[in-house]
C-alpha cells in the first residue's frame, strides 16, 4: 500500500512541477509559447489558462491529500 501511494504522490510531483511551469508569469511563461495567448479572452485571462488553474488546483489538492496519507501510512 506504502508503495503505491509513494508512486501515486511521485506522479503528482512531476505534474505539479509541470504544470507550474507551463503558467504564464510576468514574462509569458511557456503557456504563451505553448498557443496559451490564442482565443477568446474573458476578464483578462484566456479560457485555457482558466483550465490550467482549475487543473493546478486540483493536482495540488491531490498532492496535499497524498501527502498526510504518506505522514499516517509512513
Amino acid at each position: 500500500m506504502i508503495y503505491i501511494l509513494a508512486f501515486f504522490h511521485t506522479i503528482l510531483c512531476v505534474a505539479l512541477i509541470g504544470l507550474i511551469l507551463l503558467h504564464s508569469g510576468k514574462g509569458g511563461g511557456l503557456s504563451s509559447s505553448l498557443g496559451g495567448s490564442m482565443g477568446g479572452t474573458f476578464s483578462g485571462t484566456t479560457i485555457m489558462e482558466k483550465n490550467l488553474t482549475r487543473l493546478t488546483v486540483i493536482v495540488v489538492a491531490l498532492f496535499a491529500v497524498s501527502s498526510v496519507l504518506l505522514i499516517f501510512f509512513g
